[in-house]
């Protein structure tokens, strides 16, 4: 039996089949095309170059990380490359830069980069400038988990009674706020915890935590104080290998996760125990499953990661997900039933970005896989599947096919790999051992210095 690729040229592979060059462009101007006056007819293929950064961490049954890959597409890179990662799975292989809209779309003169564009400048490195696509709501995800970590250790109470601002705004207890911010993604639920964040000093304690964890391009700058409002692309970041290890330390693990620059060990401790309990049942309550999941538009998309969406949004009668006053019209239960995993997880999607997050488990009773995967691109809404380059109207309308049906591709690819891999390995950092070319690094025992089990991966250099 053939062993299956290396994580690293799976996810090139995965990439590379869903042609992501093939998609239609809609234009800059968010609802103009189709169907607006003076739109081309067909739209016209993409012309501005893609970004997209896909990291997966496969991880044992104990949470030991045996396989981790970090890819990037951009213009530099249309075919895509493999990030260097350090041992402590911190991608060191690619500059990241601020996203800026005009530089995307504003042709191939473009300035050149400067110190201001860093997302994460202690991390500076000698590889390729890559310009980090926003994360639309996925940022949530780090609202979450500070909150929950703060609650956990007695900042404030999720019972609290939160006001909403303005006159006759709705008063409601934290935990409320918090469901309803991760679950169907509402962005009032999300000013409404940024504001009452920032009056305690907590949005400045957010960015340094995740630093102090090792994570610094995690970060929310320039958030409104008065309102919880104003999300800017480039003020607001976040990257694929960073944000997998965060829903690593969701997930929880033996021993050390990680090392931070400074040297201090990352514990699953650091996330206490019901905290850890919450935020997995909120991932686990995500609604959404359109992109690399994609049980939501069941019938209409590539199977995805065969993940369950939650009962709790289906119409008992129709089996169509209802999310707040959306209803996606398509009966879900087929694909519910065929489901293979839990799929733990957040997205975002807006014109210009599409991102997905999160933990995948395998159901009992089906076959072993367990990962964490990481998607952030700049394919958001704008960029259609070629079959709907001629229709008079978006997808998204009507049909509430809002997102290139490719990442289900991916997706699947993806968790193939991970069943694959899984079965050859049977699941523990032993039994890869001999598949996937030796340690990333560590000392003459194959064991890091941090005194985890290494990750058995082979990370060119790019």
């Amino acid at each position: 039996r053939r062993a299956p690729p290396e994580l690293g040229a799976a996810l090139l592979a995965a990439l590379e089949d869903a042609r992501l060059d093939r998609l239609r462009d809609a234009g800059p101007t968010e609802g103009l095309c189709p169907g607006g006056i003076g739109c081309p007819f067909p739209l016209p293929r993409v012309t501005v170059p893609l970004e997209v950064d896909l990291a997966v961490i496969e991880l044992d049954r104990a949470g030991h990380a045996v396989a981790a890959a970090d890819v990037q597409l951009d213009a530099a890179s249309p075919r895509g490359r493999i990030v260097r990662l350090d041992r402590e799975l911190a991608a060191t292989g690619a500059r990241f830069r601020r996203w800026s809209s005009s530089r995307r779309d504003g042709g191939p003169a473009q300035p050149p980069f400067g110190d201001d564009d860093l997302v994460a400048p202690a991390r500076a490195a000698d590889g390729p400038d890559f310009v980090a696509p926003y994360p639309a709501s996925l940022f949530k995800l780090l609202i979450a988990f500070h909150v929950e970590r703060r609650a956990a250790e007695g900042a404030f109470t999720l019972a609290e009674p939160v006001e909403e601002g303005g006159a006759g705004g709705e008063v409601a207890p934290l935990e409320r706020w918090l469901d309803r911010m991760m679950t169907v993604s509402d962005n009032r639920a999300a000013m409404v915890i940024l504001r009452f964040l920032h009056r305690r000093g907590e949005v400045a304690r957010l960015n340094r935590d995740l630093g102090e964890l090792g994570l610094d391009t995690l970060r929310i700058d320039g958030t409104n104080p008065e309102d919880g409002g104003t999300w800017t692309p480039g003020r607001i970041e976040a990257t694929a290998m960073d944000l997998a290890r965060l829903l690593w330390l969701v997930a929880g693990g033996r021993g050390v996760l990680w090392r931070t620059p400074a040297g201090r060990a990352v514990l699953a401790e650091a996330l206490p125990g019901p905290a850890r309990a919450r935020l997995l049942a909120l991932l686990a309550g995500q609604a959404a499953h359109e992109l690399l999941s994609s049980g939501t538009l069941c019938g209409a998309r590539p199977a995805g990661i065969p993940a369950l969406v939650p009962e709790r949004f289906l119409d008992p009668a129709t089996g169509a997900e209802e999310i707040g006053e959306i209803s996606f019209g398509r009966d879900v239960r087929p694909c519910n039933a065929a489901a293979r995993v839990r799929f733990l997880h957040k997205t975002g999607l807006t014109w210009n970005f599409a991102a997905d997050a999160g933990i995948v488990e395998s159901l009992p009773g089906q076959p072993f896989r367990r990962y964490v995967v990481a998607l952030l691109s700049s394919a958001g809404t704008r960029f259609v599947d070629p079959e709907d380059a001629t229709a008079p109207l978006h997808p998204c309308e009507g049909e509430r096919r809002c997102v290139t049906a490719r990442f289900a591709a991916v997706g699947a690819a993806i968790d193939a790999w991970a069943v694959e891999a899984a079965a050859r390995g049977g699941g523990t950092e032993a039994g890869r051992r001999g598949g996937a070319g030796g340690p990333a690094g560590g000392g003459p025992d194959g064991g890091g210095a941090s005194g985890r089990p290494p990750v058995w991966c082979k990370v060119p250099s790019p």
